[in-house]
């Protein structure tokens, strides 16, 4: 009888735990009147961010799942032309920033963990990195940086330069208004275009770009490398996979360990080199040019135009 009375003690006393770890969480919400061009700066120890973006002057905040202890770690308010949020607590495993703000702010978002996510097209520069989660925005007009620790990172457009890095994920883009440096430390890359320079990378990986408004550099350490036009010179090198360029006017480097290199329309010289597999070149020689093909096995097939002066 004394057992019955100290189980159902026990029984009752953890019931009653778990109902208070359920109500030791809370909400917290703030509006802010901002102005067009106006920054949103947040800072999270931990947690997802969530932004829909559209019109008015209103920027509206809701934290969610906040431990009742860590309730005073949250602040929300504004200065001058600036809202900020910032949140160090370290307790509040589901904590979560969802904001609904005007189209036309410039963003600086910053977690510890956790996943960035904006809906809805931005007018302004944007600066956003978590150390491990995934970052996804639609188009961005203004200068974009984007870079997680762990995970993917998917934008749409681009109007303006772009830095886009994550330590281990997938890499996708639409099209680029401006410089490109793009890197992952292993993951596929896939861009629309880039109207200027481009420093592409991955670890381990495939590369593809459609076309590429200025010189390329473009490396991998184990995947296949397509690229469109290239409008300047390009550097190209992967230690395992096939090279494809569609086109290219200024001087082409390529190099793979293992794989085939395939250059068509190439006005610039070239220097071709692969340790094992074919290569074949479309080559538009002009003025003083010299181009090199190298292959340790297999085949070196070169066209040129019959006018061609060449030797």
């Amino acid at each position: 009888m004394k057992t019955f009375t100290i189980n159902l003690a026990l029984v009752l006393l953890l019931c009653f735990g778990f109902t208070v770890t359920g109500l030791s969480q809370t909400n917290k919400e703030a509006k802010f009147t901002v102005s067009k061009g106006d920054l949103l700066d947040v800072s999270l120890r931990q947690g997802n961010i969530k932004i829909v973006t559209g019109s008015g002057n209103e920027v509206n905040a809701v934290a969610k799942n906040i431990d009742e202890d860590e309730l005073g770690l949250l602040t929300m308010e504004q200065k001058s032309n600036k809202v900020e949020i910032k949140f160090k607590g370290e307790d509040s495993d589901n904590f979560e920033l969802e904001l609904t703000i005007p189209s036309e702010m410039n963003l600086d978002l910053s977690t510890g963990g956790g996943n960035i996510s904006v809906k809805g097209d931005l007018k302004g520069m944007v600066d956003a990195s978590t150390g491990g989660g995934n970052i996804t925005t639609e188009n961005i007009n203004g200068k974009t940086d984007l870079s997680t620790a762990g995970g993917n990172v998917f934008v749409g457009d681009i109007n303006g330069d772009a830095d886009l890095s994550t330590a281990g994920g997938d890499m996708k883009a639409g099209s680029i208004n401006g410089k490109a440096d793009i890197s992952t430390a292993g993951g596929n890359i896939t861009v629309g275009s880039i109207n200027n320079s481009a420093d592409i990378s991955t670890a381990g990986g495939n590369i593809t770009v459609n076309d590429i408004g200025g010189n390329a550099e473009i490396s991998t350490a184990g995947g296949n490398i397509i690229v469109g036009k290239i409008s300047g010179s390009a550097e190209v090198s992967t230690a395992g996979g096939n090279i494809n360029i569609e086109s290219a006017k200024g001087k082409v480097e390529a190099s793979t360990a293992a794989g085939n290199v395939n250059l068509k329309n190439i006005k610039g010289s070239v220097e071709a080199n692969t340790a094992a597999g074919n290569i074949y070149a479309e080559l538009y020689p002009e003025g003083n040019i010299k181009s090199e093909f190298n292959s340790a096995v297999g085949n070196i097939t070169l066209k040129i135009p019959d006018n061609a002066k060449a030797t």
